[in-house]
């Protein structure tokens, strides 16, 4: 069943930074949302987090062929004026944690897919791991597979 997945700028991160210990499963996941059937959404906030460290890491160049790689994958949510509004009056302890998960419900997202457990733990979304997120394709895959009779 198709699924709306919202990234986490850990989860960009990781995807875009190989020696990262989560850079294959933040990666497979953003690819199920590339053709895979789900979409995949960040915010721009998130993809702007990404560029700061990339060039802290790496350079300006890479930064930036990084972000443009991100877009390509993923559709971009705003943040505006309600985003703001929903994250300064959420539960959520962190107010850059409240823009993503603002971001997240006003683009009907199934999944925040993150690494900060602590995050979004009040948030009507579930949160995920990229690891709980590719099992859950998994398991979705295969219950499908097995209704069509093929084993």
């Amino acid at each position: 069943m198709y699924k709306r997945a919202f990234f986490d700028t850990n989860v960009l991160i990781d995807a875009a930074v190989a020696t990262r210990p989560q850079h294959d499963e933040a990666c497979e996941a953003l690819m199920l949302c590339n053709g895979g059937g789900d979409m995949g959404i960040a915010c721009g906030l998130s993809l702007k987090d990404a560029y700061y460290i990339l060039t802290r890491l790496y350079n300006e160049e890479y930064a930036r062929a990084s972000v443009r790689w991100l877009m390509g994958l993923l559709v971009i949510g705003p943040i505006g004026a309600e985003e703001c509004d929903l994250a300064v009056n959420s539960n959520e302890p962190d107010f850059e944690d409240g823009l993503v998960r603002a971001c997240a419900e006003l683009n009907d997202a199934d999944f925040i897919i993150t690494r900060d457990k602590a995050a979004f733990a009040l948030s009507p979304i579930k949160s995920v791991t990229p690891g709980e997120y590719l099992q859950i394709h998994a398991n979705e895959e295969r219950a499908f597979m097995e209704d069509l009779g093929v084993h």
